[in-house]
């Protein structure tokens, strides 16, 4: 039998690795699969988190209108979603794999290891930025000025960021089951928070709209808050932009599959499809009320957005909950990120312990989070590493989906015992250089490059693999002889358990539901009063909204703990 063809750890160039309990070199057994309820939880937690205060702001200044917004979310998200269903989820399940040991049995050494280094510093950047986010919000709290320029102009700030990197890189260190439990509690809150900031939003704005002499909800968010025009007075970005960016934002995650190293751990691939959560309450919800968000706090506050942090924003409309959400979201970001680019580097890195390179990656990530640059360039940095990413991603979906049909099985070059993937190779440097011709292309916009760059490679490489002569073989389950056994072989002395059902008869599932519920129903009353009404309110509000936030972390702690335990009635 080949080696593929077995569940043994192998490490991603045949030689000795440090294995931890995150299973980076084994394929998941059922004993470690987990049930819907965490991906439901990380999805939702991630993506309703602290890009979506930076990206939503990012967006009214980019110039979009109103309902080309509406319409570019709703068409890009329903294309993330099933890019994460219908193409990342399939191979992670059968697979079992990281997508860090798969390219390495896919391509060899020298492809996996740039790869694994341009997607660690990919998520090293995002949850670096997402570290100054959740500073910010403490920055807030101080005399510490914005820090909005490409390097930090006070000490103070970066002790705080590293301080906040410091917590961050701990609770990453403690492993997924922790991450996705950690958005599973702060996630309904943090939904429910951005939904209350666009409620108390929206009759401030009318108020001020109606001081401009706009009428209706509709001209107000066409006249201040998505003009359809740039700060400068330029023609914004279309429709289809929109749709891209809501597409592409995630591409390292979905169509670049690094989400197998997450989704290896789901029992079915359907749970793909609980990206939704994320995707629509976070890259529609969250960033339209987010953008309303930052439009009312720079009309109020007589200050350029562009000149304003996340925690500026929300402290002036939700006051200190506004800064603990900020804190909030940007730890459901930074952590699961800081998470995926430290299995990026323990595969470069193989040989030393997966815990001292995770914490070398958190302590270089804190640093970055030192600079403002990474959250306000952050948009053009994801595009640029995103664009470099993508030809990966279309390569391993060609080689799960397309060689197969071609008679070819998947992990090809392993069974060959080859040192390189010369037409993984080649894919890859095709699929980079049609990025690089359509980003000097004045018609292409940044946004939307990594479209025919992801479309080139996963045609080009099943192509180079025929022409080039790849082994074809007949009469044989492909997926069996590469990866293994539908179902991976339990570990050593562990038998799979059945899990316990949820038990949401608990009292404090209902207390943490209840105290959501008010904190939305009691946001609506700032309508009540018109715009100079709602703005009192609003101080009012802040006030209010603090106990409730407290009982419910500490109620939706404690179901945490108990839910899983059997219920006596």
């Amino acid at each position: 039998m080949s080696t593929q063809a077995t569940d043994v750890s192998s490490s991603p160039a045949g030689e000795d690795v440090a294995q931890s309990d995150e299973l980076e070199y084994q394929r998941i057994p059922p004993s470690k699969q987990l049930s819907g309820k965490y991906f439901l939880g990380a999805y939702s937690g991630e993506h309703v988190a602290g890009t979506e205060f930076v990206i939503g702001a990012a967006l009214v200044s980019l110039g979009v209108s109103t309902s080309d917004l509406i319409w570019g979310l709703i068409l890009g998200n329903l294309m993330a979603v099933l890019s994460w269903a219908w193409v990342c989820s399939p191979v992670a399940t059968r697979s079992r794999m990281t997508v860090y040991w798969y390219l390495a049995r896919l391509a060899g050494k020298k492809v996996s290891y740039i790869y694994n280094i341009v997607n660690g510093i990919f998520y090293a950047v995002v949850a670096g930025a997402m570290i100054t986010v959740s500073a910010s919000a403490f920055r807030a709290m101080t005399d510490i000025p914005p820090q909005t320029g490409l390097y930090p102009t006070s000490v103070s700030f970066v002790v705080l960021a590293l301080g906040v990197g410091a917590f961050t890189v701990f609770l990453t260190l403690k492993g997924f089951k922790l991450i996705a439990n950690f958005s599973t509690v702060c996630a309904p809150w943090m939904a429910t928070m951005f939904l209350v900031s666009g409620i108390l939003s929206v009759p401030i704005v009318t108020q001020l709209g109606a001081q401009q002499g706009l009428s209706g909800l509709g001209s107000v968010l066409d006249g201040l808050v998505w003009t359809g025009q740039t700060p400068d007075g330029e023609a914004g970005i279309s429709i289809w932009v929109i749709a891209a960016w809501a597409w592409g934002v995630n591409l390292p995650m979905h169509l670049g599959m690094s989400d197998m190293s997450i989704l290896r751990f789901a029992r079915k691939s359907s749970y793909g499809y609980f990206s939704a959560a994320g995707m629509y309450i976070g890259h529609f919800m969250a960033w339209v009320c987010a953008g309303i968000l930052g439009a009312t706090a720079s009309l109020l506050l007589k200050e350029q957005l562009i000149g304003l942090d996340p925690g500026a924003i929300a402290y002036r409309i939700l006051g200190a909950m506004g800064l603990v959400a900020v804190v909030v979201a940007g730890w459901t970001t930074s952590i699961p990120s800081l998470y995926r680019a430290g299995l990026a580097f323990q595969s470069v890195f193989h040989r030393h312990k997966p815990f001292n390179v995770s914490l070398t990656v958190g302590a270089a990530t804190t640093v970055i989070a030192c600079f403002p640059f990474a959250f306000t360039s952050l948009l053009d940095v994801m595009s640029y590493l995103i664009m470099a990413m993508a030809p990966i991603g279309a390569i391993i979906a060609a080689e799960h989906f397309v060689l197969p049909r071609l008679g070819i099985r998947p992990l090809w070059r392993e069974h060959r015992n080859l040192e390189d993937n010369r037409p993984a190779i080649l894919t890859w440097v095709t699929g980079v250089g049609v990025g690089i011709l359509m980003i000097v292309l004045p018609q292409v916009h940044l946004f939307t490059v990594f479209i025919p760059v992801w479309l080139t490679s996963f045609i080009v490489y099943p192509l180079l693999c025929r022409v080039m002569g790849v082994e074809t073989e007949s009469v044989i389950d492909y997926y069996e002889a590469a990866y293994g056994p539908v179902e991976p072989p339990e570990l050593p002395g562990v038998t799979a358990q059945p899990q316990s059902p949820v038990n949401r008869r608990d009292p404090w599932y209902f207390l943490a539901f209840g105290c959501l519920v008010v904190i939305l129903l009691a946001s609506f009353w700032a309508w009540a009063g018109g715009g100079a009404g709602a703005i009192d309110y609003v101080e009012t509000y802040k006030w209010l909204v603090v106990p409730l936030t407290g009982l419910y972390f500490v109620a939706a702690t404690l179901w945490m703990k108990n839910r899983r335990e059997p219920h006596t009635a």
